[in-house]
């Protein structure tokens, strides 16, 4: 984005494999030309969210997502606001930050490092 010259674009869709607290987790993420990101399906079943991203260097980039949980009936349960940092090169980038979980009444219930390794699909 900004004039930080491109190598390579993160626009495109990409499977991620996250962990947290030693925890290992799959979910497929987009990011748009324009600076959007998303989860297009979360870590678990039912999570989606959506967020922006920006370049802050030629291989490096933030993002940021909102992701809403639901519980097995489909009812909200919560959410995780998502901030990470990485480095892209090529089809294939490394990320990692801080999520903070709220319940569904907004309380914080934790703050977690969560590591991701992605490639693009």
């Amino acid at each position: 984005m900004d004039d930080i010259p491109e190598t390579t674009t993160l626009a495109g869709t990409w499977s991620e494999h996250l962990t947290v607290e030693g925890q290992s987790y799959t979910s497929t993420l987009r990011f748009t030309e324009n600076g959007r990101a998303m989860i297009l399906a979360g870590p678990r079943p039912g999570s989606v969210g959506a967020g922006y991203w920006d370049r802050t260097g030629p291989d490096t980039f933030s993002f940021r997502i909102v992701e809403l949980e639901f519980d097995e009936n489909g009812l909200f349960s919560g959410w995780v606001d998502i901030e990470q940092a990485g480095v892209l090169s090529g089809d294939t980038f490394a990320c990692s930050g801080i999520s903070h979980v709220h319940d569904a009444n907004d309380r914080l219930l934790a703050s977690v490092r969560a590591e991701g390794r992605s490639t693009r699909i």
